[in-house]
């Protein structure tokens, strides 16, 4: 297959994963926060598939363009519901993209080196949202920040799953020193604490490359 075939494949499976979520609201009426973490984490998993499929940042950098500017058009239109419908103030679907393309250039910039790619979007599709789920559900210990309230349990349930997400990249052949896996998921579990409205969507991927760049 071309490249603009894969372009067109993965577009069209994001394009999926959204649709899935909407039915989900809008006919099931199941929760926004749960389609919202669905679109969360199908879009991590998915875009685990670009360093496969699409070789040129570029491209990668138009899908994820056209992603953002759909999401920011949708939010005043009361359009994507199964995203926007929650009851906070958030920027992180928007930033969502942005994380991802700026892991892609990442993986580009150090020499195709995967960790560099799958480590940052891992964290973010999945230690985020079990996070936020753990934290909401057992809110151990809460803590204020930035007129927001987290939890000792939603940040060890963050600083866990990442540990174990670096211990499965590395048993799949990826070389990560000792210090990066036992350090990088509870600093960045520190950073996601204190980023409101969403921003840890971009500083938690940030956050796992600077580890990973001084750490591993």
């Amino acid at each position: 297959m071309n490249l603009l075939t894969n372009v067109f494949i993965l577009s069209s499976y994001f394009l999926i994963a959204f649709a899935i979520g909407e039915i989900a609201y809008r006919f099931f009426k199941i929760n926004p926060e749960y389609t919202r973490k669905w679109s969360h984490i199908t879009s991590g998993c998915l875009a685990l598939l670009f360093p496969f499929m699409i070789d040129d940042w570029v491209y990668v950098a138009i899908i994820c363009s056209a992603f953002a500017i759909i999401l920011v058009i949708s939010q005043p239109l009361g359009l994507l519901p199964s995203i926007n419908a929650v009851n906070r103030k958030t920027y992180g679907s928007v930033l969502f993209p942005l994380a991802v393309l700026i892991s892609f250039i990442a993986y580009k910039f150090f020499g195709n080196q995967l960790v560099y790619y799958f480590l940052p979007v891992l964290t973010l599709a999945i230690s985020d949202m079990l996070a936020a789920v753990v934290g909401k559900r057992f809110p151990v210990m809460p803590i204020k920040t930035f007129n927001e309230t987290k939890s000792l349990g939603g940040f060890l349930t963050f600083a866990v799953s990442g540990i174990i997400i670096f211990v499965s990249v590395n048993l799949l052949g990826e070389s990560l020193t000792l210090s990066s896996i036992v350090l990088i998921p509870p600093l960045v579990a520190c950073i996601e604490l204190y980023s409101p409205k969403g921003s840890d969507n971009l500083t938690i991927p940030l956050a796992v490359i600077a580890g990973l760049y001084l750490f591993n």
